[in-house]
């Protein structure tokens, strides 16, 4: 063997067994994320998928590391498990981005039978023969070609569905490296050294790019889970429990002041005009709840109509930020806010602090609504009762 055919097998090998990497760390990530979710039919075809690619890869590195004829049947199953993982793959890819979105499964399913049904033909007619550096190779014509069939239709089949640049460009990777290999094997017969290493180096970023798109897909749904068991879902504020469990590592720290803001009257709006009208409501107070505490802490959607507000008080007085929250609640939306507040100055834990800045809120509601009222400045008789 000399020095070239030894150069090209090394870099065929290196891209077989990168690409063999990668598959084998999608398979990895299918399976740990798989036990998280009830619908496991989805992950189930995924690993599937990827385990026959994964065979299709040993199988085309047997092929290079031996440098000697495979049975024409292996080269068969090679290119047939080629065209079927692909079809396969791109369909568990669609099926991942299209919640919401009706999948049509008839293309498909005629994919899939075109690829069985070449996988056929090709067991009765010859393959087509090259003999380059002593070494024959098959190839098989028609199911290079139907390559070209099954990228343009997932091109057509993903218009309606809204697929990630990433996943669109790796379309492009596999129609680039489907054109070079025909180039390579029909045209040029192995003779440019160029197209080998386009038909080496392809693949490579293929899988590169669908392992970003599946770990990008199982981080979004990671996030996704995690803020939706922080994040209240009709407010974006933090619910209850882990508002409570922020600002008490906050209250180890710092001194801190709770603005406790009730909805004025907003069981009668909820009964006059509706839930949507309410909703919106409460939707807009919470934005303008956590517009201006944000820079000095964090909001928290209480319960019902009541949130509240817990800020870090060093570069800031309670009472600027707890007036301007209600001013442009009373400007901005339809309804107005009883406010009140305390400070770490006044209680020495967050039950304490919540209870006060919540007896607060009731003093202003009970004497006009529509106010601001500090804990600190409350009558002594309404102290006493909390």
């Amino acid at each position: 063997m000399n020095n070239l055919s030894i150069n090209t097998t090394l870099i065929e090998l290196f891209s077989i067994t990168t690409c063999s990497i990668i598959i084998l760390l999608m398979i990895v990530m299918a399976i740990r994320i798989m036990s998280n979710y009830r619908n496991k039919l989805i992950y189930i075809i995924l690993i599937s998928t990827l385990a026959i690619t994964l065979i299709r890869q040993i199988i085309v590195g047997l092929d290079v590391w031996y440098q000697q004829p495979i049975p024409t049947y292996l080269y068969i199953i090679s290119t047939s498990i080629q065209l079927i993982s692909f079809i396969i793959l791109n369909f568990v890819l669609m099926k991942m981005y299209s919640v919401g979105t009706n999948l049509r499964k008839t293309p498909i399913t005629m994919l899939l039978l075109g690829a069985v049904a070449l996988t056929i033909v090709n067991c009765i007619v010859d393959p087509y023969s090259i003999i380059f550096n002593n070494v024959e190779y098959y190839a098989f014509p028609i199911m290079d070609f139907y390559m070209f069939i099954l990228i343009i239709t997932m091109l057509v089949e993903t218009r309606h569905i809204q697929m990630t640049t990433p996943y669109y460009i790796s379309l492009m990777v596999m129609f680039m490296y489907e054109l070079a290999y025909l180039l390579h094997m029909y045209v040029f017969e192995m003779d440019q050294r160029w197209l080998f290493y386009l038909v080496v180096s392809l693949p490579v970023i293929y899988f590169a790019l669908i392992f970003f798109l599946l770990f990008e897909w199982v981080l979004e749904r990671l996030l996704s889970t995690y803020q939706s068991s922080i994040v209240d879902g009709l407010t974006g504020l933090y619910i209850r429990r882990y508002f409570q469990k922020k600002l008490t590592s906050i209250i180890a720290r710092k001194q801190v002041a709770i603005i406790f803001c009730d909805i004025d009257n907003f069981k009668r709006l909820n009964d006059t005009q509706g839930h949507q009208v309410a909703d919106k409501a409460l939707q807009q107070v919470a934005s303008i709840l956590k517009e201006e505490v944000s820079p000095f802490g964090i909001a928290g959607r209480y319960g019902g109509e009541e949130l509240l507000g817990g800020i870090v008080i060093d570069r800031i007085k309670p009472m600027q930020i707890a007036e301007r929250i209600r001013a442009r609640i009373e400007l901005e939306t339809i309804v107005t806010v009883s406010v009140g507040f305390s400070t770490t100055k006044e209680a020495d834990n967050l039950t304490l602090l919540i209870k006060q800045s919540d007896e607060a809120m009731y003093y202003s509601k009970s004497t006009g609504k529509n106010k601001v009222s500090a804990y600190r400045s409350l009558p002594a008789a309404v102290k006493n009762k909390v």
